[in-house]
């Protein structure tokens, strides 16, 4: 089972400000988590971080550190944690750039979490981490049998993503793979064989996001869709073939198929569903990264609802194209945005509306009501589907992998902020980017990170239940 720590960006940054004021003096600090369960592994969240101050340790040096932990966890706090669900793991700093965990800290950390574990009667995770001078974390939990056990990634998601993976083991790189690292370096190469990516979407633009992680050697990936390869599909479906419309295959299994047949190595799950399955929640919790490429504003809420729930970031990628039905083209705009756990949503940004929501609920639900409202004005028409062109959909699918590149490995002269939102309009040939416009919305703000207990979470497993 593969494992995470989550952390946002400005937590991180507070984190590491605290863990290295410059005295090089080990710190420490609390970080207390919610949890999120996928299908294969559990990520832990970080809500709140708790600073020890130099005055309330016992022994502070380079190399060791004694602070008073039942000061902090008193009983008041213990029940509080307890009543929240929360996961705790201790953090400090390691000045002297000592890359590993120390016998020191085994012994203390043995001592700690044996009675922290048998406080709870959950078998919650609960578990220690230390800081290098670099900034890398690494992390492992404590179980109730006293064995450690590595946290496999953490990850700091803000506009830049920043993972660290605890495998030490780096494989050769393949003679497909020299290409990228010759670009991005040996380091980036292994974050992307090491990566775990969700699409949501395998037609005209999911199918090229696909193509292009498995050309970049992304090592395992997450199809969802709950669709068939139709004729219309043939002319904008990277692979489908006639013969996948002619035995009705799944979209996701005609890119499954298509990619082992390359020879790349590569892992792939494909689900058969739609994004408010428990299966599909579960799957995509495993998920490092996801790519949205739906077109409904029920697709992007619910991909909005997993992302914040589980501090997963997320690219949404968008294509309008409007043609006169005289042969020409009256609009043609792409856009892909990109949100994080602070970042604006994208119901603020104004890409879906409360009111699409409302009306694509209906029209699925209860289409004779949808259309009679329809008619009467009360509920926004659900939109047909639009012109669809490869070399459109592909502008849009670059956009948002590029953007995706350029945050796990920066290159871009101007901040990563400057790219939250970027639109090509095809028509005047204008291309812009900009910061994401307006706030988090509040509905995903009162549920951030929470992870299993987000409301928005349990409603969408609910929902598939009735």
């Amino acid at each position: 089972m593969e494992n995470s720590l989550v952390l946002k960006e400005s937590t991180y940054k507070d984190l590491k400000e605290h863990l290295y004021p410059g005295n090089n003096l080990e710190f420490a600090a609390i970080m207390l988590c919610h949890y999120g369960q996928g299908k294969t592994s559990f990520r832990l969240i970080v809500k709140e971080v708790i600073t020890i101050p130099s005055d309330k340790c016992n022994e502070q040096k380079s190399n060791y550190l004694s602070w008073a932990f039942a000061e902090y966890m008193n009983p008041k706090k213990i029940e509080q944690i307890d009543k929240e669900g929360l996961s705790i793991v201790t953090i400090h700093s390691h000045p002297n750039g000592y890359n590993q965990f120390s016998k020191t800290d085994d012994k203390n950390d043995k001592e700690m979490f044996h009675s922290i574990n048998h406080w709870f009667d959950d078998k919650r995770p609960n578990g220690s981490a230390i800081m290098l001078p670099n900034g890398e974390i690494i992390a492992r939990t404590f179980n109730n049998t006293g064995k450690f056990n590595p946290i496999q990634k953490i990850l700091v998601i803000g506009e830049d993503i920043k993972i660290w993976q605890q495998s030490k083991k780096k494989n050769k790189i393949p003679d497909y793979g020299l290409k990228i690292s010759q670009t991005f370096g040996k380091g980036t190469f292994h974050i992307l064989r090491g990566l775990k990516v969700g699409v949501v979407g395998c037609s005209g633009t999911g199918s090229i996001i696909v193509e292009l992680l498995m050309r970049n050697c992304v090592g395992q990936l997450v199809l969802v869709d709950p669709d068939v390869v139709e004729a219309k599909n043939l002319n904008r479906i990277i692979n489908a073939k006639k013969v996948d419309v002619e035995e009705k295959i799944y979209k996701v299994e005609t890119l499954k198929k298509a990619i082992l047949e390359t020879g790349i190595d590569i892992k792939i799950d494909t689900y058969i569903k739609d994004t408010k399955s428990k299966e599909v929640i579960e799957a995509l919790t495993d998920c490092d990264v996801i790519f949205g490429c739906v077109d409904s504003a029920t697709g992007r809420y619910h991909l909005e609802c997993i992302a914040t729930a589980y501090f997963i970031p997320y690219f949404d990628i968008g294509v309008y194209l409007e043609a006169d039905s005289k042969g020409g083209i009256i609009q043609a705009d792409v856009a892909a945005h990109y949100i994080h756990p602070e970042s604006s949503s994208l119901i603020t940004r104004g890409v879906y509306t409360s009111e699409q929501l409302t009306s694509e609920g209906w029209q699925k639900d209860d289409k004779d009501y949808y259309e009679k409202n329809k008619m009467t004005g009360y509920l926004k028409a659900v939109g047909e589907d639009q012109p669809a062109v490869i070399s459109v959909n592909m502008q849009a699918a670059c956009l948002a992998f590029n953007d995706f590149l350029a945050r796990l490995h920066k290159f871009r002269l101007d901040d990563n902020s400057e790219f939250t939102i970027q639109k090509f309009q095809l028509v005047q040939g204008h291309y812009f980017n900009e910061k994401g416009k307006g706030k988090l919305s509040p509905i995903f703000k009162k549920y951030l990170g929470m992870g299993e207990k987000s409301f928005l979470i349990q409603q969408l497993k609910q929902d598939e239940k009735d």
